[in-house]
């Protein structure tokens, strides 16, 4: 090889963007819903979490340990078995990490670690295209933003656009803000409380269901079952128990249900 190509090689090495080794990108931590579970458990267990969770005063590696394994259990029984898509995946574990960061989860946070909300509804490239029909938000292509829009009780796969009070949801993909609900007239009207009278269960606010045509409290807020039993959208189920009451946030402690796959 003459020295002109020798020189232009050894340039072309040093310059080029992946220069000329065989080394290859450090793979996704994220790529499969095991890996991705497990970076959640470890997000999930702060020592604030561990602590309250084992009704201990110190931390050691021993109860950070059962929280992680215990947590990650949990974490991968959220997902279908089928679609995962690790795209989103950081924004999700941040989520979880800030929510995790001290005792304390209120509704919103729970919703997120709990329920996978917003941003860890786009996780799942799920089977249903756009306007299909959906249950939930895995059923469509999340990873991009495709959601499931509820109208008049029926879902379909749109990209979601939060609409305010009294503006127009006639666009397929419109979706009242939380409190509203896409009336007759194809505007957001505000859901209707507990004694109103209604025709389905959308019309009543959360918590609430359409009853003999009132909206009527789903449970007694004493003996909720599940969030969305209660108007605020937290029900604190103590351990050993299968009911709980219906408060605004939930102070972690050994004695508290949430706790159970975090210790």
């Amino acid at each position: 090889m003459g020295q002109g190509l020798k020189f232009g090689f050894v340039l072309l090495c040093l310059v080029g963007t992946a220069g000329c080794s065989s080394t290859e990108s450090e793979p996704d931590p994220n790529a499969t819903v095991s890996g991705f579970c497990g970076n959640w458990a470890k997000a999930a267990c702060s020592n604030s979490v561990v602590l309250a969770c084992a009704g201990a005063d110190k931390v050691d590696a021993g109860l950070t340990d059962a929280c992680v394994m215990s947590q990650r259990v949990f974490c991968e029984g959220l997902f279908p078995a089928k679609g995962y898509s690790s795209q989103k995946a950081s924004q999700c574990l941040n989520a979880v990490q800030t929510a995790y960061s001290d005792s304390k989860l209120d509704a919103d946070e729970i919703a997120i670690v709990r329920h996978r909300a917003e941003p860890c509804n786009h996780l799942v490239k799920g089977p249903q295209d756009k306007g299909e029909s959906c249950t939930k938000d895995d059923d469509c292509d999340t990873v991009q933003n495709y959601l499931c829009v509820f109208k008049s009780g029926a879902g379909t796969c749109q990209v979601s656009t939060l609409v305010g009070a009294g503006k127009s949801c006639s666009a397929p993909g419109a979706a009242c803000d939380v409190g509203y609900y896409c009336g007759v007239d194809e505007a957001c009207v505000e859901s209707k409380a507990e004694g109103d009278k209604c025709t389905d269960n959308f019309q009543c606010d959360t918590g609430l269901a359409c009853e003999s045509d009132k909206c009527v409290a789903r449970v007694d807020p004493t003996s909720c079952t599940q969030d969305e039993d209660c108007t605020s959208n937290v029900c604190d189920i103590p351990v050993n128990s299968s009911t709980g009451r219906c408060v605004s946030r939930i102070t972690l402690a050994a004695s508290t249900g949430i706790c159970e796959d975090l210790r």
